[in-house]
């Protein structure tokens, strides 16, 4: 019989502390409670999961602005951004055993998702520590002056080995650099998710308000990373993360500065697969909260945090901080556009991450403040019931629910 797992990661920032890192749980059917399995790493900042089926790998982001494991040839901490970790996952038991990490080449990796017809690849994209150093320009005749310099956004390109290590000794196949030289905003790409059959990735840039659409191309060249556009959202709207619908040609993206899930529908330009052109358009947008939630007059300002589909398709899910709730929507079947049918108080502070089980039937939230993990029934009709049940987690931010 297959065992139901979820995967819950530790997020502090800027630094993270001992005691955190990865943690495994057996997902008890009957019950939606969580039992534990193990916990990995202490000082592990998780920033995300993917898990590779053909491997039984679950690969974790260190989100880390500087790894001290990365040092200069005098010993100095020599900024190396964050680290990409592969565990090995035995289906029986759901204990990890570590295959390796290595640097992700960036800093801040926020985002993580496989690629290619046999999830070969592993695409990273970063947040960046946003943090301003000075570039010297000038000379004697010109003068000289300052400007400031934010660490460049990269998304990266791994390949994998058979055994789910990243290959090339952890070079990366690729990177794509946005550069953030003498630019008021630095690029912070938040999130990186691909469509169902691979097709295409949206990557999402808070800080310049962009939607990234990308393809991994492969040809006797070999692969690499193919942007095939870059589109503006509104201003200070924050585009955090995308989720795609499982089988209608349709992806939801919220934002974290705006109480909205906006629906998008796509079409393949092209056949080719070596880079395949995507388009795709907006459809339509759906309000996150009620009008009449309480306290919305005295804290206008909200903060999304995690977005997920339901496996059936029929629902999708969003979490709000400040507020500390979670709204749940119906999925028109035909169109994939979103009716808001459910807006329910959390018990405790700071949603970030949530999770919905293989079965369809409990949904995890993520309470990093309050370091607990909460379980909630979902109806047939999508709606949430609390089981009252939690479970403590130091400071849980990313999670992942597996059947194996």
């Amino acid at each position: 019989m297959p065992s139901n797992y979820v995967f819950v990661g530790s997020f502090v920032m800027p630094k993270p502390a001992d005691n955190e890192g990865l943690h495994a749980f057996r997902l008890d059917d009957e019950t939606g409670a969580l039992i534990p399995v193990a916990s990995y790493v202490p000082s592990l900042n998780v920033g995300n999961f993917a898990y590779n089926r053909q491997r039984k790998v679950l690969y974790v982001i260190d989100e880390v602005a500087s790894s001290a494991e990365f040092r200069d040839a005098h010993g100095s901490p020599s900024g190396g951004g964050g680290r990409v970790y592969a565990f090995s996952v035995n289906i029986s038991t759901g204990q990890l055993t570590e295959l390796g990490h290595w640097p992700s080449f960036g800093t801040q990796p926020a985002g993580l998702e496989l690629a290619g017809s046999d999830n070969s690849y592993l695409i990273v994209s970063h947040f960046t520590s946003r943090a301003v150093t000075t570039v010297v320009s000038g000379d004697q005749t010109t003068g000289f002056s300052l400007e400031p310099r934010y660490d460049d956004a990269t998304t990266v390109l791994f390949s994998l080995d058979t055994d789910g290590r990243l290959g090339n000794n952890g070079a990366p196949v690729d990177v794509h650099v946005h550069s953030n030289h003498r630019t008021k905003r630095p690029a912070c790409l938040h999130s990186v998710r691909g469509s169902p059959n691979g097709a295409f990735f949206v990557e999402c840039d808070m800080s310049r308000d962009q939607l990234i659409t990308l393809s991994v191309k492969e040809d006797t060249a070999g692969p690499a990373l193919s942007i095939q556009e870059v589109r503006d959202t509104p201003d200070h709207s924050g585009p955090r993360y995308s989720a795609f619908h499982p089988t209608l040609p349709i992806f939801y993206v919220n934002y974290e500065y705006s109480p909205i899930i906006e629906t998008f529908s796509y079409t393949n330009g092209t056949t080719d697969s070596i880079a395949p052109s995507i388009s795709y358009k907006s459809i339509g947008t759906v309000a996150v909260l009620p009008p009449e939630l309480p306290g919305l007059d005295k804290q206008p300002d909200v903060l999304l945090s995690d977005l997920t589909v339901h496996p059936s398709g029929k629902f999708v899910y969003t979490l709000v901080r400040g507020h500390n709730v979670v709204s749940a929507f119906a999925v028109e079947a035909t169109t994939g556009t979103l009716q808001r049918i459910q807006t329910e108080q959390l018990n405790g502070n700071s949603p970030k991450g949530c999770t919905v089980s293989a079965n369809g039937r409990w949904l995890y939230v993520a309470l990093s403040q309050s370091s607990v993990v909460e379980v909630w029934r979902v109806n047939d009709d999508g709606r949430l019931k609390s089981t009252g049940q939690t479970t403590t987690v130091p400071r849980p931010s990313a999670m992942l629910a597996l059947e194996l």
